[in-house]
């Protein structure tokens, strides 16, 4: 049971779950993996923060979606415009053709239309991109009245498809995107008073329980949400210290007069773990080149750690098996794929772990041995 619950987590490290919930959950454990460049990671916190309260309404919990699926639903506001692979590796990446186009500059979709349209004097309050599902797009928020919207609507969806259908995004799925033009609704008073009391009560738990951790020999181990802490230790730590720390943890917070959270603990394998923080950025580069540009057919990129030893990486084609051109495209998948993983600074990363390419049609064939 533990096994398929650390692989659920650790795929879902290129996914964006409809839960936003657990997404946000996985937040502080990518930082703790290196996942994010730290120059910029306030970026990163910025669009988040952002990106979570806009969706909060407009996303539904609970839906479950197949884990390779999911995918392909992955947010390029937080990987890719807020600099989710380091500027080494995109350096590095941008030496190997072909997966070299997505790195060769810096572009983030919503920053590049909310410029255009400044430019043009439009009241524009956000512009989010909408990733996921059958249909992706772009919403544009103005600071407006209905009346004002509507005028505006067809001006600035003219702008917006321009720059969707210019050179800089030819042959991507950003050519199919769907654009909304919506006024700016802010959030209730009374819900951003919420948001900063649970925020405030979160951080002060943190400055409680932060140097119990430390003194134990962890740092930043624990995750909370309003009502629980959530305390993580690898599978090589024993029950009885494990058990030791909880207490000390729960005996700070009574001391404080901090009485609301509940503590809890959880192990994760460390093999796993640290299996897959070697192998984020070569899949994180597969992934961005496959599943940005269409000619390549593929819905999504996975990876799966067997015992934390060997890496099974799988490629999921929008094409099926009888399609003629399937077979001959998932060998030239194959050999991208190899030629990355091998290249000098990816194969120094991933210290010569045995790996196995997984390439599946759309109707869940094998298209490469």
């Amino acid at each position: 049971m533990g096994h398929k619950k650390d692989d659920k987590q650790t795929l879902e490290q290129l996914q964006i779950p409809i839960s936003l919930e657990r997404f946000t959950k996985e937040i502080p454990k990518r930082y703790r993996d290196g996942e994010f460049a730290e120059s910029r990671i306030e970026k990163v916190n910025q669009e988040w923060t952002h990106f979570q309260r806009s969706m909060r309404k407009q996303w539904s919990f609970g839906k479950k979606i197949a884990a390779f699926t999911i995918a392909a639903a992955a947010s390029l506001v937080l990987f890719m415009g807020s600099g989710f692979v380091s500027p080494t590796m995109a350096k590095m990446l941008a030496k190997i053709p072909p997966l070299s186009s997505v790195y060769d500059h810096d572009v983030n979709l919503s920053d590049l239309i909310t410029k255009e349209l400044k430019k043009e004097g439009y009241p524009i309050k956000e512009v989010q991109e909408h990733i996921g599902g059958d249909k992706e797009g772009v919403y544009i928020y103005l600071e407006a009245s209905d009346e004002k919207v509507k005028k505006m609507k067809p001006g600035i969806e003219k702008i917006s498809f321009n720059i969707l259908h210019g050179e800089k995004f030819k042959g991507t799925r950003i050519e199919d995107y769907y654009v909304r033009v919506r006024k700016f609704v802010d959030e209730p008073k009374s819900w951003k008073k919420k948001q900063a009391r649970i925020d405030k009560e979160i951080t002060e738990t943190f400055e409680i329980v932060n140097p119990v951790l430390k003194s134990y020999g962890y740092e930043n181990a624990l995750s909370a949400s309003p009502e629980t802490i959530e305390l993580e230790f690898p599978n090589t730590e024993s029950k009885k210290k494990i058990a030791e720390i909880q207490k000390a943890v729960e005996d700070a917070l009574k001391t404080a007069g901090n009485n609301s959270f509940k503590v809890k603990t959880k192990t994760f394998n460390l093999a796993k773990r640290e299996h897959y923080s070697r192998w984020s950025d070569a899949v994180t580069g597969i992934w961005h080149e496959f599943i940005t540009y269409k000619k390549y057919h593929v819905s999504g990129v996975g990876y799966k750690s067997i015992d934390g030893e060997k890496m099974q990486i799988e490629i999921r084609m929008n094409l099926p098996s009888t399609d003629l051109k399937t077979a001959e495209l998932a060998k030239e998948l194959n050999t991208m794929t190899e030629d990355f993983i091998h290249s000098e600074e990816i194969w120094q990363k991933v210290k010569d772990d045995p790996y196995e390419i997984i390439i599946t049609s759309k109707d869940k064939k094998r298209m490469n041995e």
